[in-house]
């Protein structure tokens, strides 16, 4: 039985359809603005806030509040939040290091840039499967184009110590602490006075 042949004017025009809808939906297209798109096709993912960045730092951002582990290539995502405590805590997993990331936000410090937030000052304290709990001074840049916080850079503090105050005059970042001192066993609760002076340098923990 022999096929029927579609008559040659109209094999021709089925891909001269195709492109008349393709020149139509390209002049739809560049006749709308980005935020007239926007309005037509929300995105839900992009409208939901992340509560620890806007609990912290009062700023409506989609992108989750991360920490990188001090001497390790592992990064820990901050998912859980105490109001009460202040406190926000986050696990990571590093290989054979394993452990949970606590920011301590009752201390949090702000450092503002032509009225805009540049810095958030904040210690935190990283605990693994061993029995101590070292605890850093991080300074975290919120960046605006990303619209996400970096940890640019972390001094260490000690081992299960107890922080008292985080305070900043201009460039001067001061955190008093108390730690064990050398009479004291690590049980104990540290009772020497201590402080971590830092000053901040293009972007960075200097002098401490």
């Amino acid at each position: 039985m022999s096929r029927k042949k579609l008559p040659v004017p109209l094999i021709l025009l089925i891909p001269l359809c195709l492109l008349v809808v393709v020149i139509v939906a390209g002049i739809y297209r560049f006749s709308m603005s980005d935020e007239e798109i926007l309005a037509k096709f929300p995105s839900h993912q992009a409208e939901k806030a992340d509560v620890v960045v806007e609990t912290i730092l009062g700023i409506k951002a989609s992108n989750p509040w991360t920490v990188q582990v001090p001497e390790t290539s592992a990064f820990s995502l901050l998912t859980d939040i105490d109001i009460n405590k202040q406190v926000a805590a986050g696990g990571y997993d590093d290989g054979v290091d394993r452990g949970n990331v606590y920011l301590l936000y009752r201390f949090k410090q702000i450092m503002l840039e032509n009225d805009k937030l540049r810095f958030a000052i904040v210690p935190f304290a990283v605990s693994n499967q061993g029995s101590g709990v070292f605890y850093y001074l991080g300074l975290f840049n919120w960046d605006e184009a990303r619209q996400r916080v970096i940890l640019t850079d972390a001094k260490l503090a000690g081992d299960r110590i107890n922080i008292e105050s985080l305070n900043v005059t201009g460039q001067k970042i001061t955190l008093t602490f108390k730690s064990h001192g050398p009479e004291q066993s690590m049980a104990e609760a540290p009772a020497k006075e201590n402080a971590l002076v830092c000053t901040l340098k293009k972007g960075k923990l200097a002098g401490c």
